[in-house]
């Protein structure tokens, strides 16, 4: 199966409601569930860390703590933004069902 990718995501483009893998329908919504997934299991491996280091970081104060939340929401941020654009181009491309397996494969999400 070939995947053609955008070149970059753009708000608006219209995708449609299922594609189809090995004669199996995949629906978008599987798209916008495995980007929910994906960001839950990054926001608990965050925070997961954050509570494991805090005892390091001794007594910060509340700037401090507000610092450390952002930065570290952030990467989370960056660290989304392929997996999460290659899920929205391959559903624009009517694409998804390898992307959105592929993905849950990577970050061992469940299928």
């Amino acid at each position: 199966m070939a995947i053609r990718l955008l070149p970059l995501y753009r708000k608006g483009v219209e995708v449609g409601t299922s594609t189809e893998v090995d004669g199996q329908p995949v629906l978008y919504s599987e798209v916008s569930g495995t980007i929910a997934l994906l960001r839950e299991h990054l926001e608990v491996v965050r925070r997961s860390e954050i509570r494991r280091v805090r005892g390091r970081l001794n007594n910060l104060s509340s700037d401090q703590e507000d610092v450390v939340e952002s930065l570290s929401r952030s990467i989370i941020e960056k660290v989304l933004q392929a997996p999460v654009a290659m899920l929205l181009n391959a559903a624009a491309a009517n694409q998804s069902a390898f992307i959105v397996k592929t993905v849950r494969r990577v970050f061992n999400l469940p299928t």
